[in-house]
């Protein structure tokens, strides 16, 4: 009997110090990490802790705690069985359903499944050309490759020029083009344009993921308008490094229509990050260029000289360190609670404002276009999301109305996306990759093009 109750004494403790514990750790976060900057967040675990700490601080003075121990426990344990069947669900059933297709299915199924790697080799071996994958400013802000023999930097902000580039995939085939000169998503030949209408500014969306070349953004307006299109976007570019874009390629164009695309979900967060490169951040008040024109064939050599690095970095990787590493972001986000807390929305209400640093990156840019006499329109792109979760009206959600208002004070024309488009459909998740992607389907790159064409036009 004595035995029973110090387990019961030690179950008691234990679950007390795990609830002080989480409160010290709130703590670190809310008022350390974020300078107490974001209680609108943490009150929620504020008081889920508090009331735990209470409530096991009185059980220990209880005689008869069995019950509660046993209730607490068994919570727990539905807590986590639950998270760790949610978690592995995906691959159960993958499981099942491969047992129950005969091999030929099998076999079929593989067909058009290679990695990228594999893709490359292959095109390389068939064609007897040179092939690289596509590769992004964002992978050198936080690398010292562009450091030069001199002690000098470049940031590259194309990709490796006239060379067949494979990008990616949503659904059974890779997004596969030929570079231009600078190593972006465009037909060389609109380089040799004099006169040049139309500049595109972006991310992965401008640069066309994942379509198949003559579905992206750029090729749709140049079928709708018979001009000049070039697409300066890259997978991953923030405002930071679409404003370097800008000042490095457009000064010998000088576009009449310059759009700046905005994706709602992810282009502030990039800001954070590239605030931190040197280099970008001199693009904002200085006069400043890094030539990259002039340089295209020092880069072109670096840029391989990377993708071969990391081509064997990748052949060299141990399976089972990867594993191991596999493992242990499952562990971790289990023990987390990382789905329940999504689905519970306990995650949700981090909110860092609008960075003053965007504005000026957005004035900046306009005033370059107007010593032209171009015009610069914000291109609003909204997150598949805010369809999927019912946010179609929420102008508060992920920063809309904050964006809206800031570029009207900026007196810069805006094309809206979600109201002049999205909100007209009945199903506007169908413009979306196979309804399950992110990115557009090439249904949405040209219903979406239309939608900027007769809105500029008009």
């Amino acid at each position: 009997m004595q035995l029973k109750t110090d387990y019961i004494n030690i179950f008691t403790y234990i679950y007390l110090l795990i609830s002080i514990f989480l409160f010290c750790y709130t703590f670190y976060r809310a008022e350390i990490i974020y300078e107490g900057k974001q209680f609108s967040y943490y009150y929620k675990y504020y008081l889920i802790f508090i009331i735990a700490t209470i409530f096991w601080f009185f059980v220990i003075f209880l005689k008869r705690k069995v019950f509660i121990i046993v209730i607490a426990t068994s919570f727990v344990f539905l807590l986590y069985f639950y998270e760790t069947i949610s978690f592995f669900k995906p691959s159960i059933l993958k499981l099942s359903f491969m047992k129950s297709i005969n091999k030929e299915t099998l076999v079929n199924s593989k067909l058009g499944e290679e990695s990228k790697y594999e893709v490359i080799q292959n095109l390389k071996r068939s064609k007897n050309i040179e092939v690289v994958p596509s590769i992004f400013p964002k992978a050198f802000l936080d690398n010292s490759w562009s450091n030069q023999e001199d002690g000098s930097k470049t940031l590259p902000l194309g990709g490796v020029s006239n060379t067949t580039t494979v990008f990616c995939k949503e659904g059974k085939e890779f997004s596969i083009y030929k570079s231009d000169r600078y190593g972006f998503n465009n037909p060389d030949s609109e380089w040799k344009n004099n006169k040049t209408f139309w500049f595109l500014i972006g991310d992965s969306f401008v640069q066309g993921s994942c379509v198949q070349p003559g579905q992206d953004f750029a090729s749709q307006m140049r079928l709708l308008t018979q001009e000049n299109v070039i697409s300066l976007g890259m997978s991953g570019n923030g405002p930071l490094i679409e404003l370097a874009s800008l000042k490095e390629y457009s000064s010998e164009k000088k576009p009449k229509a310059v759009l700046w695309f905005y994706f709602e979900r992810n282009d502030l967060e990039d800001l954070k990050n590239e605030k931190k490169h040197s280099i970008l951040l001199r693009y904002i008040n200085e006069d400043f260029s890094q030539n990259l024109i002039s340089k295209q064939n020092e880069l072109d050599i670096k840029l391989k000289k990377y993708i071969k690095l990391e081509e064997e970095k990748l052949i060299n990787d141990s399976l089972t360190e990867k594993k191991e590493y596999e493992d242990f972001l499952a562990f971790s986000k289990i023990i987390r609670l990382q789905i329940i807390r999504d689905k519970m929305s306990l995650d949700r209400g981090l909110d860092f404002g609008i960075d003053p640093l965007f504005s000026q990156i957005l004035l900046s840019a306009k005033n370059l276009i107007n010593t032209w006499g171009g015009k610069m329109y914000f291109i609003y792109l909204p997150d598949k999301e805010r369809y999927a979760n019912q946010k179609i009206k929420d102008d508060n959600y992920l920063k809309r109305s904050q964006i809206i208002e800031l570029v009207n004070d900026l007196n810069i024309p805006l094309i809206d996306i979600h109201k002049d488009f999205f909100m007209q459909q009945d199903d506007p998740i169908s413009f979306f990759a196979h309804r399950i992607y992110g990115h557009y389907s090439s249904d949405g790159y040209h219903e979406i093009s239309k939608t900027i064409v007769k809105k500029i036009r008009d």
